[in-house]
């Protein structure tokens, strides 16, 4: 079999790995080594109390028992010897009782009358929504152990003592509830009301550090509180508000992660990959906060469960409307307006509808008639974006559950208008002999169904099955002389259909295993059709197409191993072929969280492969809306690798005030980069729509980034204050040259927030100051005239390739919310003042190779002062 991927795994990956195992030895030994020492119990008359915790103390163990086992019992008992087990023996025998080992070197009292010990299980539900919560914590202080839920609300905690045991339910943004519960009996359901602080809420549900290794917990109900453009709430803008994340609309639009390409991200929704997660030319996203009940970020490493990208993994669940009451919110923005619906529809069967519209087209009209001199023309300015999301969740019974959810969304553009603008708006509106036009259309739609079921108490299955579907049109006309017209029609299509099994298996109280299948089979397809006509007699016909199909298979399983109450460890090892480019690669991945009092550090590690490249072609003006495509890995384009590593630490004062500091090394091999990044685009053909000839514009680099990130949140009554500052440097390889600052390499950058709540009134100030972005600024300018040309054609010398960085980009905005009551029915208006300070900031720049003298800069730049308001309805 021919591997594209290099035998040899990483050196500190395999330490890692190898790690685990040793340390699992070495805790064994000392556990042998500390039961084989010696015992001596001289107990005459003495109370059972006093003997169990002379035994715990001269042996470092644990021992659990109630009041009611020991109170008023005496032990009579000599014994000396190195077995434990013939210890507890002669102490307890006599009394009719025993020892169970429950965990490492930790054991409970049970009476000779009672059963074996017994699991506790059950499901953990928002009380107000009846969502099931995914990642509850639920502990029992007196055996220093717990469990978390998976993603079907369940827990279970096996070898339990059969008596009321006092035990703590937590999820972040909810009231904690402290309750007895008894081992044994029937699973569980306990629910969690919501917190009745929004500002509290979000100090809490932002605790990284509580949060499995490398995620972050994203808070959907808070997601509308924090600033965003245009005005609406939209996840992708609130992610920025993280440290290490941020967001860029130019060339590839999408997040930048601790340095990562946006195309090393992972978005699903409700298991299913979406290719494309961008309304509005990347201006906003397609996560609507309303729609989803829990979102979580993966940022560097994260568990073997995912897999297929290298810098991080967006988790998002839309929600299940199975509350017992009906809900309703619908809220109208700058942009667009939305609407949600959840309402249980029987015994046990529930749905969410949401739906949201842009309606800018509806304002200013997207079909304009228009005459001049007796020539008629109908010019167009259409664009509009839509989404429609809904789900069904039936849950048949305590065991059983089934869930079926849909999107489809996209962006549908329409222009036609005279081919010289001019500065004047109105002038547009006229016939023209010289236009251009264009229609275009971006469709998401995606589908999948999860079935969960609880198989024995130690064992829930959850399978998905999903299709999901990103299909791309431009359509292009140009007339830009009398005598010359291009005509081209452009396609590009990703059809994915996956099934994915997991099972979790809960084996002891210190272990819980995951592991899982998933098969994918991925098809791309595109097309090309083009005329160009240069003169009346000079006719170009372009056509071609393009179509692959690979499949992939992967095999997963991760361990999380609780070696000590304060100390947790998640192992795993994640597997993956590619059929078609006949690649085979096993990622490892390791994690740690020590917690002693209000102090929390976490170190992760591991290995990731990436089977999918997205590119663009560089050359052509036929196509340049929908450019921008997937495609997989294959002989002409190796698959991608990376290893992230990170450590970070946390302390938290009084519930008020929590610092987390992390730090952070990235390094990825194979990335494609661009040849030649200062070539102007300045052909219309390009090369088509062939992989092999689009890939001749990249070649295979690497990239590596590293930093720390620094978070600090206070809440002392209504005052907020929030401040998230990422210290670090992105930088990319290619032909072996020295590595130099990658396109989004951003070395300081700092988001500050400060929010009080007055009354129903709440106010905000937030501020965001970053460094410029890398720029190629040409040193040189030399002309080259051809044998039939008649003039010469100027070029820019650029040796270097990001040599320069634009001026810091600095931004301050403003925002009020007022909520009140109207009737049954809540509404709150919120108004944002965008950019207060008007400060035009640079966010692009070229140079004209055309203007004689020095050589001219362009500075493109942000957007001025921008008034924004919403209004939002909860019925």
């Amino acid at each position: 079999m021919k591997c594209g991927i290099p035998r040899k795994a990483p050196t500190l990956v395999q330490w890692l790995v190898a790690g685990r195992f040793v340390l699992l030895a070495a805790m064994s030994l000392i556990a042998e080594t500390a039961t084989a020492q010696s015992i001596r119990i001289e107990a005459q008359n003495m109370a059972l109390r006093a003997a169990m915790v002379e035994l715990a103390r001269a042996q470092s163990i644990d021992i659990v028992f109630s009041e009611r086992q020991v109170e008023g019992k005496w032990v009579h008992c000599s014994y000396e010897g190195q077995v434990l087990e013939e210890a507890f023996a002669c102490l307890l025998e006599p009394l009719a009782l025993t020892a169970q080992r429950v965990r490492r070197r930790q054991y409970v009292l049970l009476s000779r009358t009672e059963s074996a010990v017994r699991p506790l299980r059950g499901f953990v539900r928002g009380a107000e929504e009846g969502e099931v919560l995914h990642g509850a914590h639920v502990y029992l202080p007196v055996l220093r152990v717990g469990a978390v839920t998976n993603r079907g609300g369940y827990f279970a905690l096996p070898s339990l003592p059969v008596e009321a045991i006092v035990t703590r339910i937590s999820y972040v943004g909810y009231m904690h509830v402290d309750t007895t519960l008894v081992p044994g009996s029937a699973p569980v359901h306990i629910a969690l009301s919501r917190n009745s602080s929004p500002a509290a809420e979000l100090v809490v549900e932002a605790e990284r550090l509580r949060t499995p290794p490398g995620a972050v917990h994203v808070p959907v109900k808070t997601l509308s509180r924090l600033p965003s453009f245009p005005g609406e709430p939209d996840l992708m803008q609130t992610l920025q508000w993280l440290p290490g994340v941020r967001k860029v609309g130019s060339g590839f639009p999408g997040l930048i992660v601790r340095g990562g390409q946006p195309d090393q991200n992972l978005y699903l929704l409700d298991g299913a990959p979406v290719y494309h997660p961008w309304h509005a030319f990347s201006l906003i996203s397609l996560f609507q906060p309303e729609a989803f009940k829990q979102i979580r970020l993966y940022q560097g490493s994260f568990p073997a469960e995912y897999g297929g990208r290298l810098s991080a993994v967006l988790d998002a669940e839309l929600r299940d409307g199975t509350s017992g009451e009906s809900n309703a919110v619908a809220a109208i923005g700058l942009l667009s307006g939305r609407v949600l619906i959840a309402q249980p529809i029987g015994s046990g069967v529930a749905a969410m509808v949401s739906g949201r519209r842009s309606y800018l087209d509806r304002i200013v009209g997207s079909v304009h008639p228009v005459e001049e001199n007796g020539v008629r023309d109908t010019l167009r300015t259409g664009y509009y974006f839509h989404d429609l999301s809904a789900k069904v969740t039936w849950q048949s019974s305590p065991r059983r559950r089934l869930s079926v959810s849909g999107y489809r969304g996209g962006d549908v553009f329409d222009i036609r208008l005279p081919f010289d603008l001019s500065p004047n708006v109105r002038s547009w509106l006229k016939p023209s002999p010289l236009f251009f036009e264009i229609d275009s259309k971006w469709t998401t739609t995606l589908v999948s169904a999860r079935y969960q079921y609880l198989y024995r108490d130690e064992v829930y299955l959850a399978a998905t099955g999903y299709v999901s579907r990103y299909h791309a049109v431009e359509h292009i006309f140009l007339r830009p002389t009398a005598s010359g017209a291009v005509d081209s029609e452009y396609y590009v299509g990703l059809n994915d259909v996956g099934i994915k099994l997991d099972i979790d298996y809960f084996p002891s109280l210190i272990h819980q295993v995951r592991t899982g299948l998933r098969v994918i089979v991925r098809s791309f397809s595109s097309r090309l059709k083009a005329v160009v006509q240069r003169s009346p007699s000079s006719l170009d016909v372009m056509s071609g197409e393009s179509f692959a199909r690979p499949v992939e298979l992967v095999l997963y399983a991760q361990d999380t191993w609780h070696l000590h109450p304060s100390v947790e460890i998640q192992s795993g090892l994640r597997i993956a072929s590619l059929r078609g480019g006949s690649f085979v690669a096993a990622t490892p991945r390791i994690g740690a969280k020590v917690t002693f009092g209000r102090w929390a550090i976490q170190a992760n590690g591991g290995r990731q492969i990436q089977y999918l490249h997205r590119i663009r072609d560089r050359h052509s003006l036929l196509y340049d809306l929908v450019s921008t495509r997937w495609v997989s890995a294959g002989s002409s384009a190796k698959p991608s690798t990376s290893i992230n590593l990170s450590l970070g630490v946390q302390r938290q004062w009084r519930n008020q005030i929590v610092i987390s500091a992390e730090t952070y090394l990235h390094r990825a091999r194979s990335v494609l980069l661009p040849r030649d990044v200062s070539e102007y685009k300045d052909g219309l053909e390009g090369p088509g729509v062939q992989v092999a000839a689009l890939l001749g514009q990249y070649g295979r680099g690497r990239a590596r980034a590293f930093g720390m990130e620094f978070l600090f949140r206070r809440q002392v009554g209504a005052w907020t204050t929030w401040a998230a500052y990422a210290l670090g440097r992105s930088e990319t390889r290619l032909f072996g040259v020295r590595y130099v600052p990658a396109d989004y390499d951003v070395t300081h950058d700092l988001h500050a927030s400060v929010s009080r709540e007055i009354g129903p009134w709440q106010v905000s100030m937030s501020s965001v100051w970053r460094t410029g972005l890398p720029v190629t600024v040409p040193v040189g300018r030399y002309a080259i005239k051809g044998v039939l040309d008649s003039e010469p054609t100027n070029f820019l010398y650029m040796p270097s390739i990001n040599n320069g960085r634009l001026p810091p980009y600095l931004r301050m905005d403003v925002r009020a919310g007022y909520e009140f009551a109207w009737g049954t029915s809540r509404i709150r208006a919120t108004v944002q003042m965008h950019n207060v300070t008007n400060r035009r900031n640079v966010i692009n720049r070229t140079f004209d190779p055309s203007v004689e003298g020095p050589v001219v800069a362009r500075d493109r730049r942000g957007l001025p002062f921008v008034p924004l308001a919403e209004i939002r309805i909860i019925f």
